[in-house]
């Protein structure tokens, strides 16, 4: 099985991880060059882009599936969606490229996915424009009063004629009318839906609030995709964003697999945890868990007709965040985490395919989960497990490596190794990088309190010394005895700590993760 990826941007979570999960069922993905790719703010060659999509599905040996990023196809990457001025004219110029494809290989499956775009909580312009590092809150509170606005609350008619007085008219004209350009191209991305360009269709926003520019434009949205009805069927619109390329992976395989979707169950051990809103998102898990499970494929089901069942450990009401503010870890004993625990485990005895989702805590785990499953379980044992950055990010990959790993193994293609790669690899970089290792290396080797680029003059000690403790972290899963983590293949994609890759070497079987150089940088 191949799978064409044009991803959403350069980062492994959008290249390496679709490889990754599609490796479990022994399928390829295949990337565009990663010259013609974004690196950060620089935006891809959209020209190589399309013309590289379009070569996929000719040859002697085309792609099956296709996925692909709108925002990478017409814009030439996600934070060029958020920094370039290029017209709305010239971006849905460049979507031809999907038309194009549908006429030569009409039945070739075509998904993609298409973005909300955010505006973050923060004074950082890392990755967006220049001026959110002086206003950056201060627009995401602008955005926030032009939804209450909309909803006839008087408290945002106040704040949003305050702000915007307030604020630089350049910056505030540049927000309002990047928003629109935006907000336009995803009413036209329904519009690929209705007339059958793409199959399916996922519409996702991260880092939101129940109040936001974003919350306001997905509002709209939602109107259009209900007035369309049936033609539209295949548009899907939750919380997420970097675990999408790797949702719409695992929706191929299955698709290639099974006639049918995949029964999942979806349960919490705690009461009200799946009615809890997560940070960074706007709606509660169980809708947004809802939203994954249609998107890769797979149906709700209950008891005994479950062929996997995914476990959400609900975020701590104490909150805290491991890429700023540290949470107060809870005990191994916590009612919450005793729970989660005890159910998992109940459910692996029984034979049961079980996905962790752990979204406790944004950008890390839950140690006390993670130490409470030791105590019960083998983690081998489990189909998945993800705990990083938002919840939208941690269900949605998840879900992804399990639906896949639960339908290989029933079609008798499940890879062992990919699959035990792919758990280890998340344990590894969700719970002693994220959790430990990488809030350590921000201390030791920078001033900032923020995973912004690091500077050029400590980026290779700053590598040097997490790719021992990397190295080393492999000890914390004796479960996964014989597993191996490469110091030299450790990197910092971005020159910044907040995301790391790295490769695994298994006790028996191949030196090292095969990884061709296309698309990664």
């Amino acid at each position: 099985m191949h799978i064409a990826l044009l991803p959403l941007d350069e980062r492994p979570v959008n290249t390496r991880l679709p490889r990754q999960v599609a490796a479990v069922a022994g399928a390829e993905v295949k990337l565009p060059p990663a010259a013609v790719l974004s690196h950060k703010k620089q935006p891809g060659d959209t020209a190589a882009l399309g013309s590289w999509l379009e070569s996929t599905v000719e040859g002697s040996a085309p792609a099956d599936e296709l996925v692909a990023s709108l925002d990478t196809l017409g814009y030439g990457g996600l934070i060029a969606a958020r920094t370039t001025t290029d017209s709305v004219a010239a971006v849905l110029d460049r979507w031809e490229a999907l038309r194009r494809v549908r006429a030569r290989a009409p039945r070739t499956g075509l998904h993609a996915v298409s973005l909300v775009t955010r505006a973050p909580n923060s004074n950082s312009s890392d990755e967006e424009p220049d001026y959110w590092r002086h206003i950056g809150v201060d627009l995401h509170r602008y955005g926030a009063a032009l939804h209450r606005r909309y909803l006839g609350e008087q408290a945002g008619e106040r704040e949003a004629g305050e702000l915007r007085e307030r604020l630089p008219r350049d910056s505030v004209a540049d927000f309002e009318a990047r928003r629109l350009r935006n907000h336009t191209v995803n009413l036209a991305a329904l519009g690929l839906a209705a007339d059958a360009t793409v199959q399916t269709l996922l519409v996702t926003a991260d880092d939101t609030a129940e109040r936001s520019a974003g919350s306001l434009e997905q509002h709209w949205l939602a109107h259009w995709k209900r007035v369309l009805g049936d033609a539209v069927d295949g548009v899907l619109m939750h919380p997420g964003a970097d675990e999408v390329g790797a949702v719409l992976v695992a929706r191929a395989v299955l698709g290639r697999l099974r006639d049918t979707p995949l029964p999942v169950a979806v349960e919490c051990a705690v009461p009200d945890g799946l009615s809890r809103v997560a940070p960074y998102e706007n709606l509660p898990l169980a809708q947004g868990t809802q939203g994954h499970l249609r998107a890769v494929g797979a149906a709700p089901a209950a008891g005994a007709d479950a062929e996997l069942v995914v476990v959400v450990h609900p975020p701590d009401r104490q909150g805290g965040d491991w890429a700023h503010q540290h949470p107060r870890v809870r005990e191994q004993e916590h009612s919450e985490v005793r729970a989660t625990a005890e159910r998992v485990a109940s459910l692996v005895a029984a034979g049961a395919a079980v996905v962790v989702a752990d979204c406790a805590y944004p950008n890390g785990s839950d140690p006390a989960l993670l130490a409470a499953l030791q105590s019960r379980i083998e983690l081998k044992s489990l189909a998945a497990y993800g705990g990083w950055n938002t919840a939208g990010n941690t269900v949605g990959s998840a879900l992804a490596h399990g639906v896949v790993c639960a339908t290989a193994r029933a079609a008798g293609v499940l890879d062992h190794v990919a699959h035990h790669r792919l758990l280890l690899h998340r344990l590894i970089e969700d719970h002693a990088y994220m959790t430990d290792i990488r809030g350590r290396a921000l201390a030791r080797f920078s001033q900032q309190d923020r995973h912004d680029e690091l500077p050029a003059e400590v980026r290779e000690p700053a590598r040097s010394w997490i790719a021992a403790e990397l190295a080393r972290s492999v000890e914390r899963f004796p479960e996964f005895a014989g597993w191996s983590l490469p110091a030299d293949s450790v990197r910092l994609p971005w020159d910044r700590t907040f995301e790391v890759d790295f490769t695994l070497r298994p006790a028996d079987g191949p030196a090292a993760e095969a990884v061709p150089e296309e698309g990664l940088r």
